[in-house]
């Protein structure tokens, strides 16, 4: 028998999350919600979740922690820790990559970072994007979750 006919059909999704960047500056910049979100994290670092971020994030993060004040060895020390995530990936787009993302900008009315996040979530086939960016909850074929919510 094939495996559909078995009910093993191979998923349809990614079971790995997109989590947003403002999940790392909570944490970095000690606000509100740090304390969840380092939680949420902590699950990535053991390998527990798997999750995928890209590498314009990171930078992203990098610019507002050091327009925060941080050090260059803040900077570091955040990067360094990074290499420690069992269950995390870091993807770092291509030219093509940008140019394909402007279509879900104008599909979607997203800035630039949010549109790559779809973008990214749509080529890896993964629905769950960890955030507390209300408008993504807007696009239908994605789950926006909280990380208590995992």
């Amino acid at each position: 028998m094939r495996p559909v006919e078995l009910g093993l059909r191979k998923p349809d999704t990614n079971p790995m999350c997109f989590v947003d960047s403002n999940i790392f500056l909570e944490l970095e910049l000690d606000q509100r919600h740090a304390d969840e979100y380092e939680a949420f994290l902590h699950k990535i670092k053991r390998g527990l979740l798997k999750a995928i971020i890209m590498g314009f994030h990171v930078d992203s993060v990098l610019i507002v922690i050091e327009n925060y004040g941080k050090s260059p060895k803040d900077l570091r020390t955040f990067l360094s820790s990074l290499l420690g995530y069992k269950g995390l990936e870091i993807y770092y787009l291509s030219l093509l990559d940008r140019i394909l993302t402007t279509k879900y900008m104008e599909k979607f009315n997203l800035e630039l970072d949010d549109a790559l996040a779809y973008y990214i979530m749509k080529k890896f086939n993964i629905i769950r994007i960890i955030s507390y960016d209300k408008h993504f909850g807007t696009i239908s074929d994605i789950t926006r979750l909280e990380p208590s919510q995992l």
